[in-house]
């Protein structure tokens, strides 16, 4: 035999083994999706609950505007594995508000216990939200409880709505301040010889920070600084204010708090009561035998009456006129929605079918809910054009912004009739910048190089070579006609010049209570303000509110809800909570989830750290 041959032979030998390896990969991947989607069938058999009694947020994770995984998903998780605390889980904002909101009104519910020890947390705008719900629930007469054994911020903000405060002997309340840090790469690419290539307009534009400095500009802490103050001083109004206590009282000076916490001998309990932070001191048995008489029924499941509506469903009775309520929620990318990415070709999409269904579905105003630091420029215009386009049809397009609205989220805020936002709305940013890796320096280390030809030094563009001058001045001249871009779109939207915009952008962050002050925004408001406002300028009563849901691809959905019942380690849970951590994933997205076309980008990274 040849050695011709025998490398024939041996290769067929191969192909063999792989073409079956490959065949039991694809069998087993078709049998976990038939055996996933049984298994999803069996979890939307609920149980039969009793829907009395005391209603329980025991809620696990964190709150967003709208959830990624559905319900089911979690349930299934749970009849896989078993019940384990998953604070991973995303909670939807609006989901728990009406099943307060029903609770209220409901007879066979008789108080709210808040067991939150799981809870992670949600930002102001919405702690505020849920503060609102659970502050109509006690008008109507019924108690609320919290139990805990350390109280984390978010957790002690909705405890503080409670009539009676429950500690564990050896927990705390851990209400200490606010805080906005940041990682800072500058050395670190020094290091690895990556040559970062920066282009910016805004004084105050520090997303790019990281990447040029080891350290905060003085001109980003100032900025950072006015807003995160204001927003602390927020935090102690409404707490003070729930607990009739002075703020002083509930978070002195750490000195003060230093010389009480050593009168009780460090005694973190001890001092919670002291202070008036909690009213009882109890273990988990006592607390409980308090409560025995009353039967206790999870938030999760607490089912309510009225499920929302959408488009695909033929259940709008008498044709109500409907107000459609859009998500943006998470950076601004183009592509599909996914966990934090706001994907502007599903919500280009979303608005697209309510401007060719108006008639068809009497839609007469769209709720767009923004809760996002920005993204790409080219993402962000696709949005903001096609909002332009509905209200070409003379549908009158109202804006709440949510924790964040900044940069690329106030980009796409600017299309429309009205603007609402709550006091703690992180917003403005108004600024753009660009940002390119090469690697010339890091391959040139290692022996690699990169050489070539051109007809023309624009065309030499790679990440393997220093971008030429020419190229440089393109993009900057870019960048700088985005901004003019953007602050025109802003002046023109607000009734201001192109002067004032200027003054007020430069990439400066303001809240909400500072913007509305400045013209950045019409009213100072949540949610159902927008809602009411919608409905005034459509001039409509009785309506019905349209929750939009993006199509989806079903084998995307189907991955990231296997993914999400993934079992994970106690490590990966506390990374994933590092404020650092999330930081890091917000840095990397730069490079990994961004691709506008033009490499520009309209961003507020900073204002996404605050803990």
């Amino acid at each position: 035999m040849s050695a011709l041959s025998a490398i024939k032979s041996i290769w067929k030998v191969i192909n063999f083994i792989r073409e079956i390896f490959l065949n039991l990969i694809f069998l087993i991947i078709i049998i976990l999706i038939f055996s996933g989607i049984t298994l999803v069938k069996e979890a939307q058999k609920k149980e039969i609950i009793p829907q009395y009694g005391a209603l329980v947020l025991d809620i696990e994770g964190v709150i967003v505007d709208t959830t990624l995984y559905s319900d089911e998903i979690y349930a299934l998780q749970n009849k896989i594995y078993g019940k384990k605390v998953n604070t991973s889980r995303e909670n939807s904002l609006f989901e728990l508000t009406q099943k307060i909101a029903q609770a209220a009104a409901d007879p066979k519910i008789t108080s709210i216990v808040l067991k939150l020890d799981n809870f992670v947390g949600a930002d102001m705008s919405s702690l505020q939200y849920i503060g609102k719900y659970l502050t109509k629930f006690s008008e109507a007469n019924k108690p609320i409880y919290a139990y805990g054994s350390n109280f984390n911020q978010s957790q002690y903000y909705l405890a503080s709505y409670a009539n009676k405060i429950y500690l564990t002997p050896l927990g705390a309340v851990n209400v200490y301040g606010l805080a906005a840090n940041n990682l800072y790469y500058k050395t670190l690419l020094d290091n690895l010889k990556i040559n970062t290539h920066v282009f910016r307009v805004g004084t105050y534009k520090s997303a790019i920070e990281p990447f040029i400095r080891d350290d905060m500009s003085e001109e980003a802490k100032s900025n950072t600084t006015r807003w995160l103050t204001l927003m602390w001083n927020n935090y102690l109004n409404d707490i003070s204010s729930q607990r009739k206590k002075a703020d002083t009282q509930l978070v002195p000076a750490p000195d003060t708090m230093l010389a009480n916490l050593k009168a009780t001998n460090g005694n973190m309990a001890q001092y919670a009561i002291s202070n008036g932070l909690v009213d009882v001191i109890a273990s988990n048995y006592q607390f409980e035998s308090e409560f025995t008489h009353q039967h206790h029924i999870s938030i999760y499941d607490y089912q309510l009456k009225s499920k929302n509506k959408n488009l695909d469903s033929d259940d709008n009775e008498g044709n109500k006129p409907l107000i459609a309520v859009v998500f943006v929620n998470g950076t601004i990318t183009d592509g599909e929605n996914s966990s934090n990415v706001a994907g502007s070709q599903d919500i280009v999409e979303q608005l697209r079918k309510i401007r060719k269904n108006l008639n068809v579905h009497n839609i007469q105003a769209v709720v767009l809910r923004v809760n996002s630091p920005g993204g790409s420029v080219d993402a962000s215009e696709a949005i903001r054009s096609e909002l332009e386009a509905l209200r070409s049809y003379q549908i009158p397009i109202v804006i709440s912004m949510g924790g964040m609205a900044a940069s690329g989220g106030y980009w796409i805020s600017t299309a429309s009739d009205y603007i609402v936002a709550s006091p703690n709305t992180i917003t403005g940013s108004i600024g753009i910048f660009g940002i390119i890796p090469t690697f010339e320096n890091s391959l040139s280390h290692i022996g690699v190089y990169s050489d070539g030809v051109t007809t023309s030094p624009l065309a030499n563009n790679t990440s393997t070579q220093n971008l030429p001058i020419e190229m440089n001045q393109l993009i900057q001249t870019s960048i700088d006609n985005g901004y003019q871009t953007f602050i025109s779109l802003v002046a023109k939207a607000r009734n201001m010049t192109i002067e004032q915009v200027d003054k007020i952008g430069q990439g400066q962050v303001w809240l909400g209570s500072e913007a509305s002050k400045i013209g950045l925004v019409d009213k100072l408001g949540d949610f159902d303000d927008a809602i009411e406002i919608a409905a005034t300028l459509a001039n409509v009563a009785d309506y019905e509110i349209d929750w939009q849901k993006p199509q989806g691809n079903w084998f995307n959905a189907f991955y990231s809800d296997v993914i999400a019942m993934l079992p994970k380690s106690t490590a990966e849970i506390f990374f994933e909570q590092l404020p650092e951590a999330k930081q890091l994933q917000q840095h990397v997205s730069l490079w990994n989830k961004f691709h506008d076309p033009q490499n520009r980008y309209i961003y507020c990274l900073n204002c996404a750290d605050v803990h």
